[in-house]
């Protein structure tokens, strides 16, 4: 979540967050049977056949496998409903990073919240925090929310459920695939950069990646929390993680980058969520954490950073992407985490600058609302 509007939603939570730093919650295997176990390492397969006889071992071809990693933001998780919801999205693994949680308790939280929908099938894993010591991280008082799950109940509390290290998981899962696999990463890029060191094959296996981060031709947000950082340029995902996130671009991968120019376009109202409703119990929750913060914030509208990258992911036509080539500045200073332009050089990222709001925001109410 990037965002001025959790500071906001900091102030409502904060009575009811832990007054401790938490503890992780060590995942065990006492629920392994309501996830998915790390798949073996093997070697990168071909893509699915197309003969008939043979399609039984690959998904629908109009169903696009998909590698969750976000930071456990509000938003975020609302994205992670979006996903659970849409009927062309294979999710093969739900991944956190460190940035606005602890990893290991808040997937612990999104696991219990995936079973109360009835969902148990789906690997899980949880990132580190970045080893560089130079990085912007958010304050602990947010941690302390998420711990909370943002003050929501907790379904299925005295649970634990397994899981992974997620640069293995993203390795592993890669190399199990029959066909490549998008990622959606909205978080810092820590788990995709550590994935990669350890196995650069897995490119072969990688379709896509789609992002939410960076701030490219707006002011950055770093002042969000910090109102005195002389650090004007660089957007929280990055910031928390530069040297990941440059790892990336100069990986070689079909990158789609939504940054804070396309985020700051578009919003969601009360009259959206109220048509989610009409969907069943995981759109009803959307609708909660979306209305919820509205009201914290007292006002008509929010907007939906990592929700939106999720509707562009699964929709690319609803936004007009750039090729451009970028760096990210990972030198200390008030630079760092910067997403810049460099004036030569082939493009390595397409960035969306233009997104069609409203129509961004009728798929989310033709998902939600038509779900079960």
């Amino acid at each position: 979540m990037n965002r001025s509007l959790i500071i906001i939603v900091l102030l409502f939570v904060s009575a009811c967050s832990p007054t401790e730093t938490p503890m992780p919650i060590t995942a065990t295997a006492e629920a392994s049977a309501t996830n998915s176990p790390i798949p073996e390492p093997t070697s990168i397969p071909s893509p699915c056949p197309t003969a008939v006889e043979n399609m039984a071992t690959c998904p629908p071809l109009d169903v696009i496998p998909v590698i969750y990693d976000d930071d456990g933001s509000p938003d975020g998780t609302t994205a992670l409903l979006y996903l659970l919801n849409h009927p062309e999205v294979d999710l093969k693994a739900v991944n956190l990073s460190f940035g606005e949680v602890y990893p290991e308790v808040y997937i612990q939280h999104l696991a219990r919240m995936m079973d109360d929908f009835g969902i148990i099938h789906i690997a899980l894993g949880y990132g580190q925090k970045p080893e560089t010591t130079d990085n912007i991280h958010f304050p602990e008082s947010i941690r302390e929310a998420s711990s909370n799950f943002w003050g929501f109940p907790i379904p299925n509390a005295e649970k634990t459920y397994q899981a992974h290290p997620s640069p293995e998981l993203i390795v592993s899962v890669l190399r199990q695939s029959p066909q490549p696999i998008t990622l959606f990463v909205t978080g810092p890029c820590t788990n995709l950069a550590e994935a990669l060191r350890m196995d650069p094959e897995i490119k072969e296996n990688i379709s896509a990646v789609y992002i939410m981060g960076g701030a490219v031709y707006v002011p950055g947000n770093v002042h969000d929390f910090y109102p005195e950082h002389g650090n004007l340029v660089a957007e929280w995902n990055f910031v928390a993680d530069p040297q990941a996130a440059n790892d990336v671009f100069e990986s070689g991968l079909d990158i789609y980058l939504v940054p804070l120019d396309a985020t700051n376009q578009v919003f969601v109202s009360r009259q959206d969520t109220n048509e989610w409703r009409r969907g069943g119990e995981i759109a009803d929750f959307a609708a909660e954490i979306y209305d919820w913060l509205m009201n914290v914030f007292d006002r008509e509208d929010a907007a939906i950073w990592d929700l939106m990258t999720a509707v562009i992911m699964l929709e690319p036509d609803l936004c007009d992407f750039t090729p451009l080539n970028l760096t990210v500045i990972t030198e200390a200073g008030n630079k760092l985490g910067q997403s810049a332009v460099l004036s030569e050089g082939e493009p390595n990222v397409s960035v969306c600058l233009e997104p069609k709001a409203d129509m961004i925001r009728q798929a989310l109410v033709d998902i939600f609302s038509s779900s079960k």
